[in-house]
């Protein structure tokens, strides 16, 4: 059996901005950050459906430092609060019951999640809202399991309208007492440096009615298509990257959290090259761009790193078969 190779983890963008909107509240100047977290600087505009995930890891480590525990826990609660949990449950049409919504919540999310997964589980006349890593068994820094555990109880309270605590937890880590006290949940049991995290429900809990708020069921604009090979996560996570110029192998790597030997060794065993995949991002960049009149051909060349516009033309006309002028030609006719 071919082994396959685990995609790069993403984060959809307009969750990325909201952490960075959150940075606003206790830095002036985000820029350094942003750069220090290695985020693109061009975090903040649409133009890219995913970053990847360990930047925003990275910012959340740096929040939190900056912040302090008390104040990072507020945060967290705020940014679940009013922009994850509800962009999570306006999805929801047809559930009625707390464990229904929950299933339904899981389809979205296992669909849109590249890297971890969410299910509810029924062990031993317990249930379980449980999170965990696709690919192996991951053990979370404190400010990490915070936010995942503050997103889980938010959805419930959420979903239910009322403030609930769950009478069970399980974390991958040991620090059960600085969660409890950042969590407020002073009267839940912690189970601790297990597998996966989560939380315990009960069965008069599940069975709970919902109320789903009206017009959340009406159609929303469509959701990017959620890569499932590595070579096509590589081009998502580069993209944000590569719209302000070429980006080098070690940079790369080094925003993915991996040496650049793994990197190579991946896409060797999927019959790809770094520097193709770079240039097939770059041109799908371009012939987006050459479709606005307005841009000027050398403009595109130097913002995708070209200095020199017979160079960027020859490459052009090699991938997609014709010249920029061309190109940019049969789009003007349609009009």
């Amino acid at each position: 059996m071919k082994k396959v190779t685990p995609i790069v983890p993403l984060i959809k963008s307009q969750y990325a901005i909201a952490f960075v909107d959150i940075l606003k509240q206790i830095d002036s100047d985000i820029y350094p950050t942003i750069a220090k977290a290695q985020l693109p600087e061009n975090i903040l505009e649409p133009d890219h459906d995913y970053v990847p995930q360990l930047p925003l890891i990275n910012l959340l480590r740096i929040i939190g430092e900056k912040a302090g525990p008390n104040r990072y826990s507020q945060l967290i609660w705020q940014v679940c609060r009013q922009v994850l949990v509800p962009s999570y449950a306006e999805k929801l049409k047809y559930a009625k019951t707390l464990e229904q919504a929950i299933e339904e919540f899981s389809v979205f999310f296992n669909q849109e999640s590249t890297h971890s997964t969410v299910k509810l589980r029924h062990l031993v006349g317990r249930h379980w809202l449980i999170r965990e890593h696709n690919f192996n068994i991951e053990k979370l820094l404190d400010f990490r399991e915070l936010f995942i555990l503050t997103f889980m109880i938010e959805l419930i309270r959420n979903l239910t309208k009322r403030e609930w605590s769950p009478a069970e937890i399980v974390l991958t880590s040991d620090n059960a007492d600085e969660l409890k006290k950042s969590l407020l949940v002073e009267d839940s049991i912690f189970y601790v440096n297990r597998s996966v995290i989560a939380i315990s429900l009960t069965s008069a809990e599940l069975a709970q009615p919902i109320s789903l708020k009206l017009g959340w069921h009406e159609a929303k604009p469509s959701e990017p298509r959620r890569p499932t090979q590595f070579v096509d996560s590589l081009k998502q996570a580069l993209k944000p990257y590569l719209g302000l110029g070429r980006l080098s192998i070690e940079s790369a790597a080094d925003i993915l959290g991996m040496n650049v030997r793994t990197l190579q060794r991946r896409l060797k065993a999927e019959k790809a090259s770094y520097s193709n995949i770079v240039e097939n991002v770059l041109f799908t960049q371009a012939c987006e761009m050459m479709t606005d009149g307005n841009i000027p051909i050398t403009r595109i060349a130097s913002s995708l790193g070209y200095s020199d516009l017979a160079h960027f033309s020859r490459a052009f006309k090699r991938i997609t078969g014709q010249s920029p002028r061309a190109y940019r030609k049969q789009f003007q006719l349609l009009i």
